[in-house]
């Protein structure tokens, strides 16, 4: 199985639960994966989860994953495996926090 790769996707957008999360844009970093038996365009995927990011201004990155996995597996029906990693550099001084999710259909 060939997978599809997306990583450190780098880009500013509302997400969080905290006052000035919701306020102001943060830097975010996104790591992605497919596995599918079709053609998946990286270049549309990328411009996808971010328009949705910028769109939806999740509180959690939690609710921010399962949201894609279920749009990724039902946009790519043969999509058999998905892994998502958000994480935001800039909240604390001294590590990036986050959260993945990693599902086999």
């Amino acid at each position: 199985m060939i997978k599809i790769l997306i990583e450190k996707l780098e880009f500013g957008t509302i997400i969080g639960t905290l006052d000035f999360e919701r306020k102001r844009e943060q830097r975010v970093w996104v790591w992605a994966k497919f596995g599918a038996e079709e053609f998946i365009d990286y270049a549309r995927v990328c411009e996808y989860i971010k328009a949705e990011l910028r769109e939806k201004k999740f509180r959690l990155v939690e609710d921010a994953l399962r949201y894609f996995a279920q749009e990724f597996h039902s946009k790519f029906r043969s999509m058999d495996y998905f892994y998502m990693k958000i994480l935001k550099p800039e909240i604390l001084q001294d590590a990036s926090v986050g959260a993945e999710i990693e599902i086999k259909f």
